[in-house]
């Protein structure tokens, strides 16, 4: 079962670059029907993982504590690239610097969520990447890490050994709040 769980995910992530590509015809073609298609995506991802976060067995406060990490992340790196105008990229990179030194911060270097902040944080800074033109706001920013942060938890036992997980999560949040906002407006 778990296999299938793993395929599922790695399918889930071929469905998410489509989306994306579909989400670029959007802007061309303008149809609902794209709309509909990234919805249906992002709901078959969420619901793999969420399946998937059921056989892992996490404790809550470990989640609610890398959420929050995710969060802070896209706060901070969004935050140096508005405010001292570096650009996201030298703005990911130093915060997800600064990230890889937690750990010699703790005591107790054995403790798993202490291994896994850094991860957690620079999951954040791809969010903290996004363009101004896309969410310019910082609830925006707020609520793609919140969901990247949700994604990140439940991906946990998925994606591994696939590279590109941080940003497909990061991207998954994004493209969530993006595709919200378009249709509440």
């Amino acid at each position: 079962m778990i296999k299938l769980y793993r395929r599922t995910s790695r399918l889930i992530l071929v469905l998410l670059q489509l989306a994306f590509v579909t989400a670029i015809f959007y802007d061309v073609l303008n149809e609902f029907s794209v709309l509909v298609f990234i919805g249906i995506i992002g709901f078959l991802a969420l619901f793999s993982l969420v399946k998937m976060a059921h056989e892992s067995h996490e404790k809550p406060t470990k989640s609610c504590i890398l959420i929050l990490f995710v969060t802070l992340g896209a706060l901070f790196t969004f935050i140096i690239n508005l405010k001292l105008d570096t650009g996201p990229v030298i703005a990911a990179a130093f915060i997800g610097t600064l990230a890889s030194f937690t750990s010699t911060f703790f005591r107790n270097k054995e403790n798993k969520i202490i291994k896994e902040i850094p991860p957690a944080i620079y999951c954040g800074t791809f969010v903290g990447m996004t363009s101004a033109n896309i969410g310019a706001a910082y609830w925006f920013i707020i609520l793609s890490s919140f969901i990247a942060g949700i994604l990140f938890v439940l991906a946990t036992n998925t994606f591994v050994g696939v590279g590109g997980k941080l940003g497909t999560l990061a991207f998954g949040g994004v493209a969530f709040v993006f595709l919200l906002s378009l249709i509440i407006r």
